[in-house]
């Protein structure tokens, strides 16, 4: 009796302690890209695995940016593909103030572009949008990129 009391609580706590166990980021598929005024990206960067085949990767870290206050902001991972074949994105990862995600794997077609979007957030009046911090996986080779804070309109 003692030893199924034992290994109850024990299968319980392990229960538990795997429900507790901090959440992995959401993975995402890569959508299109249209840029307008409201996009705030750093330039493009070539990924080192590319830098110098096909005409490269590239890559750059953007903030989407509502017009007026308390509107959403939003950080994108956005790849460019310049190469004359399609390559492969192993991982891609978004870090910002709304939160965690996990870029998909994905073929990325030759001459194509596309995006990885984090969870959108309320931005706060006079404050900023903090940072967008990605990185993208190409060749097992990770590349960190990131774009700086964005000041909110008073």
């Amino acid at each position: 009796m003692l030893r199924r009391t034992a290994a109850a609580i024990g299968s319980t706590v392990a229960a538990l302690a795997f429900c507790i166990t901090p959440a992995s980021a959401a993975t995402v598929n890569w959508k299109p890209v249209n840029t307008n005024a409201n996009w705030h990206c750093t330039d493009y960067v070539k990924h080192p695995a590319y830098a110098n085949v096909w005409g490269g990767v590239n890559l750059k870290a953007c903030i989407v940016k509502g017009t007026t206050v308390g509107a959403k902001a939003q950080g994108v991972l956005v790849v460019q593909n310049k190469a004359q074949q399609n390559v492969f994105i192993e991982s891609g990862q978004v870090i910002t103030k709304g939160g965690n995600v996990a870029c998909a794997a994905s073929n990325l077609a030759a001459g194509a572009t596309a995006g990885c979007y984090a969870p959108s957030f309320v931005m706060a009046r006079c404050g900023s949008t903090g940072l967008a911090e990605t990185w993208l996986t190409l060749l097992g080779r990770s590349y960190e990129h990131y774009h700086g804070v964005l000041a909110t309109p008073c």
